[in-house]
């Protein structure tokens, strides 16, 4: 009976050594390290630039513009050795694409919901959440770019479950409806 414990405790050690050296290899001292790591081998999501991030917790979400000129999401997740690469979003969403509505589309993938806005748009709101809008011409430099708009914001929905999408101007007059 003794041994038999022996063995079992050894095997949960053995499983617990494992799992904790493959946490180590993944995790990085930070984000951006995990995140040009995930992708250095990767041509059609390779970082050109970084231009926003949130950290909530042990939570990332970070944002970059690909060599194509795509916005791609990223989310991260701190764990006991450091950063880890949880996921990647994309969607077509281009910053050189004329934009003809105040919101061009979206993207999304669990939670998350990004997508592009005009310069118009100052408040967006998804199911009469208030998401975040991030000025691209802040950071990055392009004449197609100017104006335009980042937004995002984390939901909670089932999936395939349809959500409402609006968009104001400054004198809060509404620009998009799309409940």
């Amino acid at each position: 009976m003794r041994s038999r414990i022996i063995r079992i405790a050894v095997l949960i050690a053995l499983v617990g050594i494992i799992y904790l050296y493959g946490d180590n290899q993944r995790s990085f001292p930070t984000p951006l390290e995990a995140i040009y790591h995930e992708t250095e081998d990767k041509e059609w999501i390779a970082v050109k630039e970084v231009f926003s991030s949130s950290k909530v917790n042990n939570h990332a979400d970070y944002f970059y513009i690909t060599k194509s000129d795509n916005i791609v999401a990223v989310q991260l997740s701190k764990g006991l050795f450091g950063w880890r690469f949880d996921s990647f979003i994309t969607g077509g969403l281009n910053i050189n694409h004329k934009i003809s509505e105040p919101i061009n589309g979206y993207t999304r993938a669990g939670d998350l919901v990004f997508g592009l806005a005009t310069e118009q748009v100052d408040r967006i709101e998804v199911n009469n959440i208030q998401a975040i809008l991030i000025p691209l011409d802040f950071y990055i430099q392009s004449k197609e770019i100017k104006g335009k708009k980042l937004w995002y914001v984390h939901i909670k929905t089932n999936t395939g479950e349809i959500f409402g999408i609006r968009a104001y101007d400054k004198s809060n007059k509404k620009l998009y409806d799309n409940p």
